[in-house]
């Protein structure tokens, strides 16, 4: 365990320093991982290894040179990770400075060791992202559960799916959190797992949803209209025709509204992280250019719904910072859209998040309050207003870091892909200089040429 400073225990002095890093798989040039890259240790790794005392902490510890020990799932250091992780989690990346000496000491002890330091920090930050995610998880998956029970054998099986499905798909998902967080040294592996428990958590609400609840309230009423009484329904004929159908379409929109808005900003903030951790790249900028319109629209439609129904002028105020918010970053987006380098890429990004960030603290409030009438007219809960904004920000939190994910496993694949067909990339760009030039295209060589085999290009 780390000493009572913080700093893990060493090995003794004089201990080898840090073996050189030059050429290794797991950093190619530029400094950025190779995505997913675990070095491969090349022959007499063991001792090439660099020493915790050198890389961990200027203190020597203890004889004998063995490494220090992380709490995987933080128990005494619970509230000091805590605090940690909620400083880590909502920034875009960390610097490789600010790794815990523990856990630069775990992912060296790796098999095989991350020695990389880029990589080193984007796992670290991962790591606080899901630990975050998984305390979050606990109260939301308890009062789920909780909601989902509530009301006895008085409420049917399908009406009471409707909350309790989410909330079983959400503990479960909590679960595979707190398992995995033990094997976030294994990018690789824990990617995939978090990845199809994500879907999980994910497509539950919309699968229930997908039963026609009016039904069963028609059922009701016919058979068992002292049972509807008991439920807190009004009997009249009005209120089944004209409120109770809206009641249910307003119960959705709270479950499903956070799961499927949640998916843009999500894509936007991954985005950006894997955009500075690879200025280089042109991909993450183009993903922000499409995701933002994408968002103010999808913003648009789900809150229409109710701001028809309340007639809030607060819902129009939120809407238009959503797409005043997302004009910006659409914006910035092109502006991404190519090669940077490091400096330039945290120019652009800081300066848009702070713009962005007023926009939609303020866009937020307005949304909240207008939801707060819509709780009033309709005799819900206060609490599903709460909970339906925290899901919102967690669904953020986690798809920011499975979007990270996906949005660098992809980029190695394109990688692969273009090896070999640069002779149709170059074919491709003729045609769209053409397009934009209003000239004819000329005839590319044929496969395999490219500009070899003395065609010198494409001229005819």
């Amino acid at each position: 365990m780390a000493d009572s400073d913080g700093r893990p225990p060493g090995p003794a002095e004089g201990a080898p320093g840090p073996a050189p890093s030059e050429g290794h798989p797991s950093a190619p040039s530029g400094g950025h991982p190779r995505p997913g890259g675990h070095p491969t240790p090349p022959a007499g790794a063991a001792a090439a290894r660099p020493s915790y005392d050198t890389v961990l902490s200027p203190v020597a510890g203890p004889a004998g040179g063995a490494p220090p020990q992380i709490e995987e799932v933080p128990g005494k250091s619970f509230v000091s990770f805590l605090k940690i992780s909620l400083k880590r989690a909502f920034r875009l990346r960390i610097d490789n400075n600010e790794v815990l000496p523990s856990e630069r000491a775990s992912l060296l002890a790796a098999s095989p060791p991350i020695v990389e330091p880029n990589l080193q920090a984007f796992l670290a930050w991962r790591r606080s992202v899901l630990f975050l995610v998984a305390v979050a998880l606990v109260p939301l998956s308890v009062l789920g559960l909780i909601d989902g029970l509530r009301g006895g054998d008085i409420v049917p099986w399908p009406v009471r799916m409707v909350r309790l499905g989410p909330a079983l798909a959400e503990t479960l998902f909590c679960w595979i959190c707190w398992q995995q967080l033990r094997h976030w040294a294994h990018w690789r592996r824990q990617r995939r797992v978090l990845f199809w428990g994500w879907l999980l958590f994910m497509t539950a609400p919309f699968l229930v949803f997908a039963y026609p609840l009016r039904t069963v309230v028609e059922d009701l009423w016919k058979h068992r209209k002292e049972l509807l009484i008991s439920m807190g329904v009004d009997p009249s004929y009005a209120y089944k025709k004209a409120v109770l159908p809206f009641v249910y379409s307003m119960l959705a929109m709270l479950q499903l509204a956070p799961k499927a808005i949640s998916l843009m900003p999500g894509l936007i903030r991954a985005s950006m992280v894997i955009k500075m951790q690879f200025p280089g790249s042109s991909a993450p900028g183009w993903l922000i250019v499409l995701a933002a319109p994408l968002y103010a629209m999808l913003a648009y439609v789900i809150l229409i719904v109710p701001y028809q129904f309340t007639g809030s002028g607060y819902f129009m105020l939120g809407i238009g910072g959503v797409v005043l918010g997302q004009a910006l970053l659409a914006r910035a987006g092109y502006r991404l859209a190519r090669p940077l380098d490091e400096a330039e890429c945290m120019t652009h990004i800081k300066t848009v998040r702070t713009y962005y960030m007023v926009v939609m603290i303020f866009s937020a409030g307005f949304i909240v309050i207008a939801l707060g009438s819509l709780v009033s007219m309709l005799n819900l809960r206060t609490t599903d207003v709460i909970l339906a904004v925290l899901k919102f920000e967690t669904n953020v939190l986690i798809l920011t870091m499975i979007g990270s994910d996906l949005v660098v496993t992809n980029l190695d694949r394109a990688r692969a892909k273009v090896a070999g067909v640069t002779h149709v990339e170059e074919a491709a760009e003729l045609k769209i200089a053409a397009f934009v030039g209003l000239d004819a295209p000329t005839a590319p060589p044929p496969p395999g040429h490219g500009q070899h085999g003395g065609h010198g290009g494409y001229g005819g």
